[in-house]
């Protein structure tokens, strides 16, 4: 299963866009679109719905970007590493449905991205053996999760998300062991 039409490869490096899951290429390749980054290179990049696969590992990593969530993922002896900004709707809903997964068994990861008027919601479902996942930790049932804080940055009020990260970092820890990716391996 995996990605649909992903290529095999030692280790596939994907990210999230606009709520589709990204393989980037640094050389022109069949079914890859164009577009310039932030760094002003070129790159090829092709878009999937979902990844399949066991979840093998699930942990950080700093960069020059900021905060990183890295999802190791399994899937027909192909390795998928999964990045993910950290303080973003797609981690915070992963990490929320983390303890629901039975690890031993595959998962189905989706990202999505909602537009309402203004403002934009990303969430990644996980789905197992057919059915959705819920979150284990909710507004009405936060099992210890805490709320987020409102602060003003710049004059303007906004809400701080960093104990509730922290909360579901150390919760993916404790399921995973204490462990930090430090991958200096890039897709390109």
């Amino acid at each position: 299963m995996g990605l649909t039409n992903s290529q095999g490869g030692s280790k596939v490096f994907l990210s999230i866009s606009n709520g589709k899951l990204v393989r980037s290429f640094k050389e022109k390749t069949e079914g890859a679109v164009s577009r310039i980054n932030k760094a002003g290179r070129e790159v090829f990049e092709m878009f999937y719905d979902s990844l399949e696969g066991t979840i093998k590992e699930v942990g950080t990593k700093e960069s020059d970007y900021g905060k990183f969530l890295v999802v190791q993922v399994e899937s027909n002896a192909v390795n998928y590493q999964l990045e993910m900004n950290f303080s973003s709707g797609y981690s915070a809903s992963f990490l929320k449905t983390l303890p629901n997964v039975k690890l031993s068994d595959w998962v189905q990861i989706t990202p999505k991205l909602t537009i309402e008027g203004d403002k934009k919601k990303s969430v990644c479902f996980l789905n197992q053996n057919g059915s959705g996942l819920k979150w284990a930790f909710t507004k009405d049932n936060p099992n210890g999760m805490p709320d987020l804080v409102k602060i003003k940055v710049k004059g303007k009020d906004t809400w701080d998300d960093s104990d509730r990260m922290e909360f579901l970092e150390n919760n993916a820890k404790s399921l995973f062991g204490a462990k930090v990716v430090e991958s200096d391996e890039v897709p390109f």
